[in-house]
C-alpha cells in the first residue's frame, strides 16, 4: 500500500484469474467493434467473434479452478483452453500470446511484477513465432509496439497495473500507425481489427487486476470435443437427438423456436400445412415432448441417444483399418460437402463466418478414415489454425494453403493416394495455382477499397488479387467479375451457386453470358455456401 493506493507488486492465482476473466468480460462487450473494423465490408467479417470464442474457450478451462491455485497452474489451463478453442488468424495469435504468458509463469506459485512483465513479453514472442511471414500493420505490429514501448518501464516499475497502463498506451500508439503501414487499412479508413483486439485484451486484464470485474454469471461449459453420430455433430451436454411432428399444431413455428431455444441445440423447426416438424438435440427430451404436447398432437416421435451411437461408430472405426493418406477439408454448404466427399475427402464444417477451432480440426482428423492428412483450409482465416494443429500432431498433418473451396477442389482433384506426401503437396499446390477465382456477396456497410466506392447492399465481386467490383445489379456484378477472370486462354467457367441463389436463377445468369463467350464452356454446381450467392472459377 502507498497511502490509499494499492500496489500490485505480487500477482497470485486469484489476481491472475481475475485478469483473464476481465479480458473475457471486456471482449463480450467490445467484440462487435472489432468486427466492424474488418477491412472488407463483407458479411463474414468475424475477427471479433473469433477472438471472443478463443477467450470463451480459455475461460471455460479456468472458470471452476480455485483462485488459490498457483499462478502457473491457472496460466497452463488458460493456455490449453485458448489453443484448443482458437479460431481464425487473430484467435490463433491471441492463443499464442496466452501460451507464451503461460510458459513465462510455468512452475510459479506467485509472480513478481518483473516476472509477470517478462511473461507478457514471452507472449509477444510466441505470437511472432506463430506467423511465418509477419506483415506490417497487423496485430503483430501492435504487439511489437507494445514490447518496444514498454521495455524501459518493465525494467524499472514494480507495480504491474502501471505496466499494463504503459502497455495499453504503447499499443494505442502502434495501432494508430497501422493505416500508414498497410494501404488496405488506409483505403478503408480503419485501424487493424486484431490489433484493436489485443488492446482490448490488455484493458480487460487491467480491469480484472484492479477489481473492475463483474460477478461471473456466464454459463460456459468446459472445452469438450464435439462428437459425431449419424453424420451429425453434437455436444455431450445435449446427447438426445429428438424428432417429432405436431399436427394439428395450435402455434406457429416461430413460437415453437422461441419456446424450445433454451432446451437444446442444433434445432430445426419446419412449418407445413397445419403441422410443425421439430429436430433438436436435447438434454431432457421428456421435457421437450411435454411442452410440445401442449401445442397439438404428436406424431413420428424419435429419440436417439447419440452418445451410444458415437461409441458404436467409434468401435466400427477402430475395427476398420485406416488408409495411409487422405484429405481433410473445411467447407460450408451441402453441395460443397458432397463434391469433396465424392473425391474421398473427410470434411469439417466451416468457412466464411464460421471458422472451425483447432479442436474441431483435430476431431475431424481423429474421427476420419486416414492415418495422415493433407489439410485444405479453403479460407485465409483458417490456415493458422491448421498450422497450429500441425505443431501439435507433427507429421500426421500437412497443409496446402487453399484460400477458397474452388482452389481446394482443384487441389483435391490432383491428389493421388499412390504418390508420396511430397509428390502430392507439389502437384496439389501447382494445380491450385492454375485456376482464377471470384466470389459475389452483398456489402454490409459503405466503404472505400482502393479506388472502388462501395455502398451498403451493393453486390460485391471479389477476386484473389483484391480486385473489387461494387454495383447495385447482380447480373452486372457477375459480368464484371467474368471480365476480370477470363483471359484468351480461358476454356472453362465453373459456377457454384449458394444458399441465396436458386438453381433456376443461376441458370438464367449463365444463359445470358454464354452468348457473350461462345468459345467458353460454362458449368454449374450446387455449392450451398452461405453469404455468397455465387463462387466462380476460371481455368
Amino acid at each position: 500500500m502507498m497511502g490509499d493506493k494499492i500496489m500490485y507488486t505480487i500477482i497470485d492465482g486469484n489476481c491472475f484469474k481475475n485478469m483473464l476473466i476481465g479480458a473475457y468480460q471486456l471482449f463480450q462487450k467490445k467484440y462487435e467493434i472489432i468486427n466492424q473494423l474488418n477491412v472488407f465490408p463483407v458479411p463474414d467479417g468475424d475477427t471479433g467473434n473469433n477472438m471472443l470464442n478463443t477467450l470463451k474457450s480459455m475461460y471455460s478451462m479456468i472458470a471452476d479452478v480455485s483462485p488459490e491455485e498457483p499462478v502457473g497452474i491457472i496460466a497452463e489451463k488458460a493456455s490449453a483452453g485458448a489453443i484448443m478453442g482458437a479460431r481464425g488468424n487473430s484467435g490463433v495469435i491471441l492463443s499464442q500470446i496466452i501460451h507464451g504468458i503461460s510458459r513465462g509463469l510455468h512452475g510459479k506459485k506467485t509472480a513478481s511484477c518483473g516476472q509477470m512483465s517478462k511473461a507478457f513479453q514471452y507472449g509477444i514472442l510466441y505470437a511472432y513465432r506463430a506467423v511465418t511471414k509477419p506483415v506490417e500493420g497487423t496485430i503483430l505490429s501492435v504487439a511489437r509496439g507494445i514490447a518496444k514501448g514498454t521495455h524501459d518501464v518493465y525494467r524499472n516499475e514494480t507495480d504491474f497495473s502501471k505496466i499494463l497502463e504503459a502497455s495499453i498506451d504503447a499499443g494505442e500508439d502502434a495501432l494508430a500507425k497501422t493505416p500508414e503501414q498497410l494501404q488496405i487499412l488506409k483505403d478503408a479508413n480503419v485501424v487493424d481489427a486484431g490489433g484493436q483486439g489485443l488492446i482490448f485484451f490488455l484493458m480487460g486484464c487491467l480491469n480484472g487486476l484492479t477489481g473492475k470485474v463483474e460477478d461471473i454469471k456466464v454459463d460456459v461449459k468446459p472445452v469438450i470435443s464435439r462428437l459425431e453420430a449419424k453424420g451429425e455433430s453434437f455436444s455431450i451436454e445435449y446427447p438426445y437427438c429428438t424428432e417429432f411432428i405436431i399436427s394439428p399444431c395450435k402455434v406457429r413455428a416461430k413460437e415453437v423456436r422461441q419456446k424450445l431455444s433454451s432446451w437444446g441445440e442444433s434445432m430445426i423447426v419446419a412449418e407445413g400445412d397445419n403441422l410443425v416438424k421439430v429436430h433438436i438435440h436435447a438434454q431432457r427430451p421428456g421435457h421437450v415432448l411435454d411442452m410440445a404436447a401442449d401445442w397439438g398432437t404428436l406424431h413420428d416421435i424419435k429419440c436417439d441417444n447419440m452418445i451410444d451411437q458415437f461409441h458404436k461408430n467409434k468401435e466400427k472405426q477402430q475395427k476398420m483399418e485406416k488408409k495411409p493418406l487422405g484429405i481433410l477439408t473445411v467447407v460450408s454448404g451441402d453441395g460443397w460437402t458432397e463434391l469433396y466427399e465424392k473425391l474421398g475427402c473427410d470434411v469439417v464444417s466451416g468457412g466464411q463466418s464460421m471458422n472451425p477451432s483447432v479442436q474441431e480440426l483435430q476431431a475431424g482428423m481423429e474421427n476420419g478414415q486416414y492415418e495422415k492428412y493433407i489439410i485444405l483450409p479453403n479460407n485465409k482465416n483458417i490456415i493458422l489454425a491448421a498450422q497450429q494443429l500441425k505443431k501439435m500432431v507433427g507429421e500426421k498433418v500437412h497443409i496446402v494453403p487453399s484460400t477458397n473451396p474452388m482452389e481446394g477442389l482443384a487441389a483435391a482433384m490432383a491428389f493421388d493416394a499412390e504418390n508420396t506426401i511430397e509428390e502430392n503437396l507439389d502437384a496439389m499446390t501447382a494445380r491450385m495455382q492454375e485456376i482464377q477465382c471470384g466470389m459475389i456477396t452483398t456489402a454490409v456497410r459503405d466503404s472505400l477499397v482502393g479506388n472502388t466506392t462501395i455502398h451498403k447492399d451493393d453486390f460485391m465481386g471479389l477476386t484473389k488479387n483484391h480486385e473489387v467490383v461494387s454495383v447495385p445489379d447482380f447480373h452486372d456484378c457477375f459480368t464484371k467479375v467474368l471480365d476480370i477472370l477470363i483471359h484468351e486462354d480461358t476454356e472453362i467457367i465453373t459456377v457454384y451457386y449458394g444458399k441465396d441463389l436458386s438453381e433456376e436463377n443461376c441458370q438464367k445468369e449463365l444463359d445470358k453470358v454464354e452468348a457473350q463467350y461462345p468459345d467458353i464452356t460454362f458449368e454449374m454446381y450446387n455449392g450451398g455456401q452461405p453469404l455468397y450467392p455465387m463462387f466462380i472459377s476460371a481455368e
